[in-house]
């Protein structure tokens, strides 16, 4: 859509045959080529032959030297970890069937961010020598059914995309295995057909494809104009995450911790702080900083500011709103304080982060 939206305002005319078809439009000539080149030979053996200017959207195949525009897979990754680091996990798989550079960015970035709370953090990379057979789907749910047993509970699984999501689903539904009680689910992509049309609905990271298909075509058009590649691939980074039944659970077992926990992220936006939580769980606020430390690493005054930093990011790269009025919702006292807090944690303001991770 993005791609199809920059065309439209500039007066392209798009040759689609490769997206319907999927067939190498031989005897094609034009200004410019926006692809996704992965490991189809043909593809690329047309691209260079065509001599023209070529943008490539994606990170698979680092070994052509193209001009690229790509989502920020580590930062993908980031997310979907800060989720579940934020809901007290601390259990942890990758799942993909895939094996490339897209998938190996996105479970470094999950990686990264969840490692510090992991006391289990698993990588299942489904076999490639399993995925070419007729009952893929059979034997794909048995392999994922012996692992989901396995791993200590609850435990939440981060699948490459919307699709894998629900292979992870089905494997828990056939296995008897609960979500999200034992089992938390967060997928990519955001397709409302796959994460909408489940019995249990699938959250998900939104993959900002609309905005990686409108920057995409905007440098195309530079080079066509005679302008200069970008000297680096441009990342672009995800629009937060939409929450769905499949990640709606605290992987807390400490009822003080749990009782805690929901209530700064339901109170977040008032003026609450670490003496109000302690109440709303019945015990003194030392026993309570105690067990946050322990399990989180951190003291509870850190964590309601990371719970009220994660939700103004959010409305940041999603909303239009002023940032005072970000900062008004997000429970910070003064927009000026927000201001310092955000330039403290991310080392820029909130102002700046707009215009550099949503391009607004």
């Amino acid at each position: 859509m993005g791609v199809a939206r920059f065309a439209c305002a500039h007066n392209w005319h798009l040759n689609c045959e490769m997206a319907f078809s999927g067939h190498i439009p031989e005897g094609w000539r034009g200004d410019g080529i926006i692809t996704v080149l992965d490991s189809r030979d043909d593809v690329v053996d047309f691209v260079q032959r065509s001599k023209v200017p070529v943008v490539d959207l994606s990170v698979i195949r680092p070994d052509i030297e193209v001009p690229r525009v790509s989502g920020d897979h580590r930062a993908i990754g980031q997310t979907a970890g800060e989720l579940f680091t934020e809901r007290g996990f601390q259990h942890f798989a990758w799942f993909t069937t895939r094996d490339d550079p897209a998938a190996r960015l996105r479970e470094q970035g999950f990686r990264q961010t969840v490692e510090r709370q992991a006391v289990t953090l698993e990588s299942w990379i489904f076999p490639a020598r399993a995925r070419a057979r007729a009952d893929e789907w059979s034997v794909r749910s048995q392999w994922l059914i012996k692992r989901l047993k396995a791993i200590p509970k609850p435990a939440a699984v981060f699948a490459f995309h919307d699709g894998e999501a629900a292979n992870v689903l089905d494997a828990c539904l056939l296995g008897g295995i609960d979500v999200p009680e034992e089992v938390a689910i967060l997928g990519v992509d955001n397709n409302p057909i796959v994460c909408e049309s489940v019995r249990v609905h699938l959250s998900s990271v939104n993959h900002d494809l609309e905005g990686l298909g409108h920057a995409g075509a905007e440098v195309l058009e530079g080079l066509m104009n005679g302008g200069k590649p970008p000297q680096s691939p441009i990342l672009i980074p995800p629009r937060g995450i939409t929450e769905r039944r499949s990640t709606d659970a605290l992987a807390v077992k400490e009822l003080p911790v749990r009782v805690a926990l929901q209530f700064m992220r339901r109170h977040y936006p008032r003026l609450i702080g670490p003496d109000d939580a302690a109440r709303e769980a019945g015990v003194p606020r030392a026993h309570l900083e105690l067990e946050f430390r322990k399990l989180f690493h951190h003291s509870m005054r850190s964590e309601l500011a990371r719970i009220r930093l994660q939700r103004a990011k959010e409305l940041l790269l999603t909303s239009e709103l002023p940032v005072a009025d970000v900062a008004a919702r997000t429970g910070f006292n003064t927009a000026q304080y927000f201001n310092n807090v955000f330039r403290r944690e991310t080392g820029l303001t909130p102002l700046n982060y707009r215009r550099e991770r949503a391009g607004g």
